[in-house]
């Protein structure tokens, strides 16, 4: 599929999506490296629907504890 595509482009057109891949690649990578040093846990920011700290949410969770003595 991708063959036949990129046999219809010219010589010119080829090496300027060449010379594009690897721009691509290194932002890409450079991006998941941004990600992971700032904050590893980022992306699950906002799984709980709301926007209460780790604190707020195991205290919230405290409270509807039921104790059985």
């Amino acid at each position: 599929m991708y063959m036949s595509v990129l046999s219809s482009l010219s010589v010119d057109e080829k090496l300027d999506l060449i010379a594009k891949l690897p721009n691509s690649i290194r932002n890409t990578y450079t991006k998941e490296q941004d990600i992971e040093t700032e904050d590893p846990f980022a992306c699950y920011e906002g799984d709980w629907g709301g926007n209460m700290s780790a604190e707020e949410y195991a205290d919230d969770l405290r409270g509807t504890i039921k104790y059985f003595v």
